[in-house]
């Protein structure tokens, strides 16, 4: 099987912060998310990866003619580089790259995958 790893990363990380999940957009595939800590806020951005998955649908009245279908969901992972964008903190200025903790990518995913399933059964009608 054909498949690409991401070398490891050295890169700082933020594993106190904790990320502001009413603050997360997505533009295409770039991932816009806030860290919080007290009043203070590091605003990052960082790319994610488009992938397919699919989910049991069936009609009302007709269960028996359930099917599963397509939808496209975004995901983020510990190798792929943050950005931060703009900070509150002179140790985070704009422009640092750094990398996310296992828990913030659990985070992230866990929001993306929510947003995707929302964003696919409206379009079901």
């Amino acid at each position: 099987m054909n498949t690409q790893t991401k070398p490891e990363l050295f890169a700082p990380c933020f594993p106190m912060l904790s990320i502001k999940k009413s603050g997360i957009e997505v533009d295409a595939d770039n991932v816009q998310f806030s860290f919080v800590a007290g009043n203070e806020s590091i605003d990052c951005e960082i790319k994610a990866v488009e992938l397919t998955d699919s989910m049991y649908v069936e009609q009302q009245f007709h269960p028996e003619s359930g099917r599963d279908v397509d939808y496209t969901k975004l995901e983020v992972d510990n190798k792929t580089l943050a950005l931060v964008t703009r900070s509150d903190f002179e140790e985070t200025p704009a422009g640092l790259h750094f990398i996310l903790t296992e828990s913030q990518v659990y985070e992230l995913n866990e929001w993306l995958e929510a947003d995707a399933v929302e964003k696919f059964e409206m379009a079901q009608g």
